[in-house]
């Protein structure tokens, strides 16, 4: 049980088919690690558990009554020291942070006004964990406006996975069953999340500047034919790697907005849609912008556990003391691309054995790039609770 006074983070999953066992195991496991009252908790839970959402919220309220509850529906679930990536399962991730300021936030799209209702004034110092219902929500057209606004929070979060339509994913806000829009909560006053992004693709050939592209088609890289790059690229690579990315290509867009210069994190992994060799053209899964730097891409398990090491080391190095994470997770990530369950947790506990770790996969990953939020595919996003300075 924490200690008064201090912080304390705990997490708990459960795998159990009966859905309200399920959630009385996890309290029960939270309760015991923490004791009841925490700030917030976090719970995602499979779509086996979704039609029970709201008994979920009437045990978690009973049980730990915690200040405040976000949660969501996912496709899989993270905790407990494994990655559940099928089958029922529910995790819970709890904090109680003395002198924090915690604000949970639900937000909806008003389409008479076309605006965003119920973003709050989140300071530049927090961070905000936002969950998203994909079919409701304009997550990216939320963002680009948030990215013309100066002095943003750090943000990260996961958009709902495991269901086909809408009304069909649950959301939870405190307590209140949400269908639609996004939920989450914004942290300040002494803790923040240090985000780390982990992507699952390696980097073939050189970085191209856009010089002429027209919505999610890219016509020309440094003044030449994109289709005549790609193609000299594929040439001058070895077999194995040329082999690798035709199986699954997929572009790295470092945004006009990013100054750093750097590369990995900094980068857009979006998917390849085709190519079309008369007009020189290559289409891909997302909007590319003239002056943006681009680079094609592979996936590739070995780099993306080495990219994860390196990324989580770097962040252990600037923050040793870390209280928590949040893991979201690529629904393509796990068995998928590892060909085992388990590899992202184990990699953050290498770190930092024993560490409360909950998550999920997620049908699409939130995490800054250059400070500014974005929507990312194929990657982690792993955010680690830190005593602010």
């Amino acid at each position: 049980m924490g200690v008064p006074g201090k912080a304390a983070v705990a997490d708990a999953v459960s795998t159990r088919v009966d859905s309200i066992g399920a959630f009385e195991e996890v309290c029960a496991k939270i309760k015991e690690q923490i004791g009841g009252s925490p700030d917030i908790v976090l719970a995602f839970f499979s779509p086996h558990h979704r039609e029970h959402a709201g008994k979920l919220l009437q045990v978690i309220q009973r049980d730990l009554t915690p200040d405040s509850i976000a949660g969501s529906s996912m496709s899989g679930v993270i905790g407990g020291g494994r990655e559940h990536q099928a089958g029922p399962g529910i995790s819970l991730w709890a904090a109680r942070l003395p002198g924090a300021r915690l604000q949970t936030f639900c937000l909806e799209l008003d389409s008479k006004k076309s605006r965003i209702g119920g973003w709050p004034d989140i300071p530049q110092s927090a961070s905000a964990v936002m969950l998203v219902e994909p079919f409701t929500f304009p997550l990216e057209p939320f963002f680009e406006s948030l990215r013309r606004t100066p002095d943003l929070p750090t943000m990260l979060g996961g958009i709902a996975s495991g269901a086909d339509r809408v009304g069909e994913n649950v959301l939870l806000h405190d307590d209140t069953l949400v269908d639609k829009g996004a939920v989450g909560f914004a942290l300040d006053g002494g803790y923040r999340f240090e985000t780390v992004l982990a992507q699952g693709c390696r980097p073939v050939g050189p970085s191209f500047l856009v010089t002429r592209s027209e919505g999610n088609v890219v016509y020309e890289l440094g003044g030449r034919s994109a289709y005549e790059e790609l193609s000299e690229v594929l040439i001058a690579i070895g077999e194995e790697e040329r082999n690798r990315f035709m199986r699954a290509p997929h572009i790295g867009i470092q945004p006009l907005q990013s100054t750093s210069g750097e590369s990995g994190g900094d980068s857009l992994i979006r998917g390849v849609m085709g190519v079309d060799p008369d007009a020189g053209a290559i289409a891909v899964s997302d909007t590319v912008e003239e002056g943006d730097m681009l680079q094609f891409q592979s996936r590739d398990r070995e780099f993306a556990h080495e990219q994860m090491e390196s990324a989580l080391k770097l962040a252990g190095s600037f923050d040793p003391e870390v209280l928590g994470a949040l893991i979201f997770d690529c629904t393509a990530r796990g068995l998928h691309l590892f060909q085992r369950a388990d590899h992202d947790i184990e990699m953050v506990h290498k770190l930092w054995p024993n560490l409360p770790v909950a998550g999920c996969f997620a049908a699409g990953e939130i995490a800054p790039v250059c400070g500014l939020p974005y929507i990312h595919g194929l990657s982690a996003s792993i955010g680690l609770l830190v005593p602010s300075e």
